[in-house]
């Protein structure tokens, strides 16, 4: 399926923001990315992707080359994460979206944080040893690594960095992961602690529960994950993905 070819919408997220509703509240909605306010045909695309239109979103982002990779990116995501009931089509669109993302000719820090989203949410669909072994941690941690060296800030990065470390000792466990990964326990903890203290918002909260389990198991991990599920099922969602990310922590409880 062509990247611009599906269509999916769920009524009861739509958002029927303007364009002055969000530039107002963007600093707050791209506080955890640190993206820059846009203008023009990017902030339409935008606009179409916080009122929930990914589908739309992804398709006039694709017009736009390499600015428009973070709103297409973030569009599939969205979509993929909780839309599409196709898992071969998820994995499809995660896999062309992270490819354009290592196509694009930008040192734009928002390309390289999205595409390397992308690129976990495909290693996850394929499944995290599958994707080791094909060099996609490698690629995450650099991408990563190269957003958080420019922007300490950034968030999403501490909290995907965090998951990162907490996928791989999941998978392989602690020392294989040490030695060959450089995946450690405490670094994953440093960045997720980094990221909530930064913008605990619903997301980053509901990923921080994920890596707990990840990292301690169910049995250890679930009293400290449903903590942060909690948190996120209070946030005041101020669009249509932060609805869904707030809706799907209401279910984790």
């Amino acid at each position: 399926m062509n990247i611009s070819d599906w269509e999916a919408t769920d009524p009861q997220f739509i958002q029927d923001l303007t364009d002055a509703d969000l530039l107002s509240r963007w600093s707050d909605l791209h506080a955890a990315d640190l993206a820059p306010a846009p203008s023009g045909d990017l902030l339409a695309a935008w606009l179409l992707f916080h009122n929930g239109h990914f589908a739309a979103a992804a398709a006039a982002a694709q017009e736009l080359g390499d600015a428009g990779i973070p709103v297409l990116i973030r569009s599939v995501v969205a979509y993929t994460d909780y839309l599409c009931e196709d898992e071969a089509q998820c994995t499809d669109l995660l896999e062309q979206a992270y490819l354009l993302g290592e196509a694009a000719d930008s040192n734009d820090h928002n390309v390289q944080f999205t595409t390397a989203l992308a690129m976990g949410r495909y290693s996850q669909s394929i499944s995290i040893t599958k994707a080791l072994s094909k060099g996609l941690g490698g690629k995450v941690k650099h991408l990563l690594t190269t957003v958080l060296e420019a922007q300490p800030d950034h968030a999403e990065a501490h909290l995907a960095m965090a998951m990162y470390h907490a996928e791989i000792i999941d998978k392989v466990g602690a020392t294989l992961g040490g030695l060959t990964y450089g995946a450690k326990p405490k670094i994953a903890y440093q960045h997720m602690e980094q990221a909530l203290e930064l913008v605990p918002n619903a997301i980053n909260l509901i990923e921080a529960g994920n890596a707990m389990l990840l990292l301690k198991g169910e049995d250890k991990g679930m009293d400290e994950a449903t903590e942060y599920y909690t948190q996120a099922a209070a946030v005041e969602p101020l669009d249509a993905l932060q609805s869904m990310d707030v809706d799907f922590a209401v279910s984790q409880l």
